[in-house]
């Protein structure tokens, strides 16, 4: 069976923090994991990065939310072309550029389904406020998939229902 580690987080997590991402992904690369992520900015495109700057495209994934790289934001379409090229995994969604708010709403949280329903555990990197990634551990708990969150400014919180089922780290710190 192939362990899977789902990489998601905050579209607003600052640069700074890509090398803490780099590490998680070298870690769980390094114990035989494949990595998901999502394909956003932020802790997404950071993963993406580590498994390009560590030659392991082969064992990641992207789950998109979209139905072709015209999705991607701008900024990330190189960095998934690369991926591709380098013998990364796309697994397409439903979503098209353009669409209504709704239903682009609908394929990013589909998206986010899919990527919990493929992962071992889920490592999420929280900065300020992030509906999405609270969506995607909330999924995550409810499925019982092991969550380890870290909690890295910008106001960003875990409500307690979570938080009681989360390794959670603050600013460095374990919380309970």
């Amino acid at each position: 069976m192939v362990r899977v580690v789902g990489v998601i987080g905050s579209r607003a997590l600052p640069a700074s923090f890509a090398p803490l991402v780099s590490s998680v992904v070298s870690l769980f690369l390094a114990r035989g994991f494949r990595v998901a992520s999502g394909g956003a900015v932020g802790a997404d495109s950071f993963a993406l990065s580590a498994l390009l700057q560590q030659g392991a495209s082969s064992r990641g994934v992207v789950f998109s939310a979209w139905q072709s790289a015209s999705g991607f934001p701008s900024s990330v379409r190189p960095q998934v072309s690369r991926f591709l090229a380098s013998g990364g995994q796309v697994v397409w969604g439903s979503g098209s550029p353009g669409a209504s708010r709704g239903a682009v709403v609908s394929a990013l949280l589909g998206r986010n389904t899919r990527l919990v329903a493929s992962s071992s555990v889920v490592v999420a990197f929280l900065f300020g406020s992030s509906r999405g990634s609270l969506f995607t551990v909330r999924q995550a708990v409810s499925r019982g998939v092991p969550v380890v969150v870290f909690l890295c400014g910008g106001g960003a919180s875990l409500p307690a229902d979570l938080a009681r089922h989360c390794f959670v780290f603050h600013l460095g710190k374990e919380v309970f």
